[in-house]
This record gives C-alpha cells, structure tokens and sequence, in this order.
C-alpha cells in the first residue's frame, strides 16, 4: 500500500493502471469464499432453567415451526458431544439407554415438549439418526485408505475438537474392517438404485407441511401435493423422469377431484395411495418418519411373543391341574380364547 501510494503521487498514470489490473483480477476471480463453520447452538446451550422453548408438535407426534427447527439442530450439537455418547458404538441400538434417557433430559431441561410417548419416541429417533449422520461425514471427510489408522486419527482430532481420539480411533478401526467394506459396497449399491429423490434439503416433511398449511388458511397439503412440492425444483423442473410421471399423474387426479372429492386423511385412499400403492414396511410416506397402523392385528413380533406366552400359560396350567386336580381351569383358560394343550408332567 505504501509503494501504491507512492506511485500515484510520482507517477499516476502507472499508479491508475495497477489499480485497474487488480481491481479486474478481484472481480475475475471473486472474493474469498467464506466457508460456514459447524453448528454450534452456543446461546441455547448458555439458556437456564427459567428459560425454556416451547416446541409445537402436529399431529404425528413432529416438531413444526421455528421452535421445531431449533430443536432438531440442537439435537444434532447434543450427539456430537463425546461426553453425552460415543462414536465407538457399532449401532445406535447398541448405545446404553441410560445414556438416551441422559440426553433427554437435558433436552427437557431447555425445551418444553409436550411429554408423550409418541414426542419422546420421535426425539430418541432422531438422536440415532443424526448420530448416525455424524459418523458419515466423519468418513467422508477422514477416510483415506492410503493413510494408516493413527494418521487419520491425528488428522481429524487436530481439525475438529469435538473429535475424541479413543473413541475415533476404534470407529476408523472398523472401517477397515472386510465386513464393513463388504457392508459399504451393498449400502453404495442400494444408493443408486434410488429414484425420485425429495429437494427439500434439511427441512422436514412436517415443518414443510405446517408451513404449507399456513400459507393455505390453515388446510393442511395432501399427500399427493407433498410429492409435488417435494419433488420440484425452483426452476419448476421435476427432480426426475419417474418422479415426473407420478407428479403428472397426480395432477390428472387432482384435476379429476374437482368433481369427485378425495378425502385425503385417508391414507388408504389418497390421492398418492391412488398412483403409488399402499404403504409398505409399517410407514406411512410423505408425512415424516412414523409407525402407520398394524394390518391386521399384531405384528409377527408380537404374534411370537403372545404365542410364548400361551405356551408358558399353558405349562403352568397343566402344572396346577397335577397337583390340585379338582382345579377347573380349562374353563377358566378358554374364557380368555387360550387353547389348553394337556400334557404329563413329568
């Protein structure tokens, strides 16, 4: 700056040039770029007892709104703290419920969810899911198979000090492990077969839809025009061919309903059931993660466990009826629809 300074009170002409030469070379190449550090949540981790957050929730047990939103990002902060859960477990089933239930409460601690068993299912859910996340960019961003396990492992604790190195250490352990590779291959595979991608980015299908409904004088989307708005672009162009023939079908059927009326709370009747199917797998699509309801009574989980059940019943009656024979009750087990199975007991 001083040797520019100079130039244009000895020599202004030379001075203007250099100015134009970097004044071009800034805009041809443009400012730095700032790249946007993690997510912290600073203020809302500093917030005290007297403060809380008061959280909205649909009718599916989801956080909608802004509030919502906040605390979907402070869950993703919560378990990304090596304090509060390890990266070292294989699966989020394998993590002690003790420490779920420790992370709840801090939860609660800050936001004020209406407490039932759907809300609290929903926020374990998502704990597990964002954990699952924060391994993945961890891989992403750290696995070099040309690298040995202790230079990965002094990488990243070095770039990210939320990184514990014990616990990274055996997570890299793994990946390198042929079951893990083998595992990646059949998840990549599996990645591609996907079709109909959504755009929607981070936000949720329920916060999508509350906004929706806002906009709409309170009358929530269909699911049909959830698949829409999902599954178009800004520019108006549909993320896919397959995706766009189901969207050109659901236009015909909502230009059909003006004249024939679709009850779209009827998940088995919608406007989307009608183009995609019924649902599968026990989840009900378009609506965000949630348990749709059993087919036809219990779950074969369930079947089993009411079948052992029986079966114990069973035995322990045959076990009473051996040593108080006049006991009746056969009778008594038939009253509850449980088949009495004789047997000697030996």
């Amino acid at each position: 700056m001083f040797l520019l300074n100079y130039l244009y009170k000895n020599c202004r002409p030379f001075a203007e040039l250099i100015l134009q030469i970097w004044s071009y070379e800034i805009y041809k190449i443009g400012a730095p770029k700032k790249v946007r550090g993690y997510t912290q949540k600073s203020e809302t981790w500093k917030m005290n007892s007297t403060q809380r957050i008061v959280v909205t929730f649909n009718n599916f047990g989801k956080p909608v709104g802004d509030e919502g939103n906040e605390l979907v990002q402070y869950l993703g902060t919560l378990v990304r703290m090596a304090d509060h859960v390890s990266i070292e477990y294989s699966d989020w089933r394998k993590v002690p419920i003790q420490k779920k239930e420790d992370m709840y409460s801090l939860v609660k601690f800050i936001f004020h969810p209406v407490e039932t068993s759907e809300i609290k299912k929903w926020i374990f859910h998502s704990m597990g899911k964002k954990w699952r996340t924060w391994k993945g960019s961890l891989k992403t961003r750290a696995y070099d198979p040309s690298l040995s396990i202790d230079e990965i492992v002094t990488q990243q604790t070095k770039k990210d000090n939320r990184v514990n190195p014990t616990q990274f250490k055996e997570l890299v352990t793994r990946w390198f492990t042929s079951e893990f590779q083998s595992t990646c291959v059949v998840k990549r595979m599996s990645r591609e077969k996907m079709h109909e991608p959504h755009v929607t980015g981070t936000k949720s299908f329920a916060r999508l839809a509350h906004e929706m409904a806002i906009n709409n004088n309170g009358v929530y989307p269909s699911r049909g025009e959830m698949y829409v708005t999902t599954r178009t672009r800004k520019d108006g162009s549909i993320v896919d061919d397959k995706a766009a023939e189901v969207v050109a079908s659901l236009k015909a059927i909502a230009s059909d309903s003006i004249s024939t009326p679709i009850d779209s709370s009827d998940i088995t009747n919608d406007d989307y059931s009608k183009v995609k199917g019924p649902e599968k797998r026990g989840y009900v699509r378009l609506v965000g993660r949630m348990p749709a309801a059993k087919k036809n009574g219990d779950s074969s989980s369930d079947s089993q466990t009411i079948h052992q059940l029986k079966s114990v019943v069973n035995v322990m009656a045959n076990i009473i009826q051996e040593h108080i024979p006049n006991a009746n009750l056969s009778a008594v087990l038939r009253n509850m629809n449980i088949e009495v199975i004789t047997c000697t007991i030996t």
